[in-house]
Formats: C-alpha cells, structure tokens, sequence
C-alpha cells in the first residue's frame, strides 16, 4: 500500500446502509513514530478529513494510485 491508493476495509460500510462500502484513500505510508509502523494513514471518504491510522492487514487495496512521471 502506498499513497494515492484506494482502500476498502472488508466488512465496513458507509453510514446508513450495508450496500455501500466503505472507501478511502492512502494518505501517509510512513506514520510518525508515535504510531506502529503496521498502521498506515487512512482518510476515510465518511471522516470529514480526518486521518485514521488503520492496521494495514484490516485493508484490501481496490485501486492503486498511478505513478506520475516528472
């Protein structure tokens, strides 16, 4: 997992129904060191922009995130 990739927790659905999974964005793959290193930052498409650190084995990938060439 690295930044830019979308993410799904398996399981885990958007508020107010079970039809609609629960999607976010990697946003730092690299944790400060007051977080494991086995947490990766999540901004959750539901979390007004906050940054969730996730345990990185709850998380499936369901779009990797396109390298940019410079």
């Amino acid at each position: 997992m690295k930044s830019g990739d979308l993410i799904h927790m398996p399981g885990q659905y958007c508020p107010g129904g079970d039809s609609i999974p629960s999607i976010g964005i990697v946003i730092d793959d690299d944790p400060p060191q007051t977080v494991s290193k086995k947490r990766i930052g999540i901004m959750w498409a539901d979390n007004w922009g906050k940054v969730d650190y996730e345990p990185k084995d709850w998380l499936e990938v369901i779009s990797e995130a396109i390298p940019v060439e410079a």
